[in-house]
C-alpha cells in the first residue's frame, strides 16, 4: 500500500513517524485519565467512606485500587487509544500538516504504521496480561475486600445494633454486643437477631406466571368469566404466601470474636457459651433452646462455593488454563467461554479502533477535544453494545457466540481499512 520510498526519504519519514508518536502521548494519557477516572468515579465514595468512617487502614485501600486498576485498564486502553488517535490526527488534518505531508510526497501510509504498531503492541501486552496477571489480581481484589470487610466489621462499636449483610435472599441479621475486652478485644454478651422471609418455591413462580399469562389472553378474548376464575385462584396464591409465617432466631453468647478465613473467603464469628432461640411459626407456642459451648456463625457467605465448601472462583478471576478446564466439566459452560473470548476481543479493539480512528479524523478533522470525545463515545458505545449482545449470546450457549463476540472488531477493522484505503490512494 503506498509507493515505495527512496533512500533519501527514509530520514525525512522517519523524522515524520517519531513526530506521530509523540503528538499521540498527550492525548493517550488525557483518555486514558478520563476515562479511568470514569470508571473508578463509582467506588470513589465508598472508598472515601472507608477511609473517614469506617476506620480501614489507608494500605489495605490502596493496595484494593492498585489491584482493580488492571482489569479497568484493560477496558480502558483502547478507548484512550481512540481518542489519541481522533485528537492528534484530527488536529494534524485541521493545521493543514497532513497535506503539506502528502505535498512532500511522503504517503499517510507511512506515517500509520506506527500508530498501528503501538495498538498491535498495546494489544499483545493486553492479551499477555489476561492471560493470569488481570485474573490474579481480580482474585486479589476479592481477597482485599473480605479484609476491608473484616475490618470494618472488627471496629463496630459496642451498645450499637448494626445489620449484617448475609446476602442469603429473604435473610437478615442484626447484630449487638454490650462491651468489648481491651487486652483481648473479645467482644462480650453478643446478640444476633436473623429474620428470615418464607421462599416461594419454583412450582408456585411457574403457576403464577402461567396464570398471568392466560389473564392477559382472557382480557383480549374478553372472557369475562375465565377471567373471574383466573384472578380468583390468583388471589389464592397471594394469600398463602401472605399467610406464611416469617421464621426468626437469636443467638446470645457470653463471648466472641470476629475471624477472617481468607482461604474460604469467608468472614465469621467465633461464639463462645450461649444459647440460640427459636419459635416454630406453625407452633407459637413452642419455645425451643439450644445451648452450646462453642459456635461459628458465617456472616459473610456471599461468595460461590463448591459442594465441598471451598471457595469457587468467578471466570473473571480465572487463569485462561482454569477456564479450558472449567469449560470441559461445566454443564453449562457458556459464562466460561465468553469470559475467555473476552480476553483476546477487547484487547483486539486497540487495533480495530486505530484502523477506524486514523482516516476518520483525516476526513472529519475534529480540531477540539469535544468532538473527538464525542466520536469517540459513538464508536465505543456502537462496540460495546455489540459486544454485550454477543456476551449474551455466549451466556445462552449460543453457536454463534464465538462470531458475535468478535464482530464489533471485525466491523470496525473492515470499516477502517476501506476509509483508509480511500485516503492512502487520495
Amino acid at each position: 500500500m503506498g509507493p515505495t520510498l527512496g533512500r533519501l526519504e527514509v530520514s525525512r519519514v522517519t523524522i515524520l513517524q517519531r513526530y506521530m508518536l509523540r503528538e499521540l502521548l498527550e492525548p493517550f494519557g488525557l483518555g486514558l485519565g478520563v476515562f479511568t477516572f470514569v470508571f473508578l468515579v463509582g467506588q470513589l465514595y465508598r472508598i472515601l467512606d472507608l477511609l473517614m468512617n469506617q476506620s480501614v487502614r489507608p494500605l489495605v485501600v490502596i493496595e484494593l485500587i492498585l489491584a482493580l486498576l488492571p482489569g479497568i485498564l484493560s477496558l480502558t486502553i483502547p478507548m484512550a487509544l481512540l481518542v489519541a488517535v481522533l485528537l492528534s490526527v484530527g488536529r494534524l488534518a485541521a493545521d493543514r500538516e497532513i497535506l503539506a505531508i502528502r505535498m512532500s510526497g511522503v504517503n499517510l501510509v507511512h506515517i500509520f504504521w506506527p500508530v498501528l504498531g503501538v495498538a498491535a503492541t498495546a494489544a499483545i501486552l493486553m492479551i499477555l496480561g489476561n492471560q493470569k496477571l488481570v485474573p490474579f489480581l481480580n482474585l486479589k481484589s476479592t481477597d482485599l475486600a473480605i479484609q476491608i470487610e473484616f475490618d470494618v466489621l472488627s471496629s463496630i462499636p459496642p451498645n450499637r445494633f448494626f445489620e449484617l449483610d448475609t446476602a442469603a435472599e429473604g435473610q437478615s441479621s442484626v447484630f449487638f454486643y454490650e462491651k468489648r475486652e481491651p487486652v483481648t478485644g473479645d467482644m462480650k454478651h453478643i446478640n444476633i437477631k436473623t429474620t428470615i422471609e418464607p421462599k416461594t418455591d419454583e412450582t408456585e413462580k411457574a403457576r403464577e406466571k402461567q396464570l398471568r399469562e392466560r389473564m392477559k389472553t382472557a382480557i383480549k378474548s374478553n372472557d369475562k368469566r375465565t377471567l373471574a376464575a383466573l384472578r380468583k385462584e390468583l388471589q389464592k396464591i397471594e394469600q398463602a404466601r401472605k399467610d406464611r409465617k416469617v421464621n426468626e432466631s437469636l443467638i446470645c453468647a457470653n463471648q466472641g470474636r470476629i475471624e477472617a478465613d481468607l482461604a474460604a473467603r469467608m468472614i465469621s464469628i467465633h461464639l463462645t457459651t450461649g444459647s440460640i432461640h427459636f419459635v416454630d411459626p406453625d407452633r407459637p407456642t413452642a419455645y425451643n433452646i439450644i445451648r452450646f459451648d462453642e459456635m461459628r456463625k458465617g456472616i459473610r457467605p456471599r461468595m460461590t462455593r463448591t459442594e465441598e465448601g471451598a471457595y469457587e472462583k468467578a471466570p473473571r478471576e480465572m487463569s485462561t488454563a482454569e477456564l479450558r478446564t472449567a469449560m470441559i466439566n461445566s454443564t453449562k459452560p457458556g459464562r466460561y467461554y465468553t469470559e475467555l473470548l473476552q480476553r483476546f476481543s477487547i484487547p483486539l479493539a486497540c487495533i480495530a479502533f486505530v484502523l477506524i480512528g486514523f482516516p476518520l479524523a483525516v476526513y472529519v478533522k475534529p480540531t477540539g477535544k469535544a468532538i473527538a470525545f464525542a466520536i469517540s463515545f459513538f464508536l465505543i458505545l456502537l462496540y460495546y453494545g455489540l459486544l454485550n449482545y454477543g456476551i449474551s449470546l455466549g451466556r445462552t450457549g449460543s453457536t454463534m457466540a464465538g462470531f458475535a463476540i468478535f464482530f464489533p472488531n471485525i466491523l470496525l477493522a473492515l470499516v477502517g481499512s476501506f476509509l483508509l484505503y480511500r485516503m492512502v490512494m487520495k
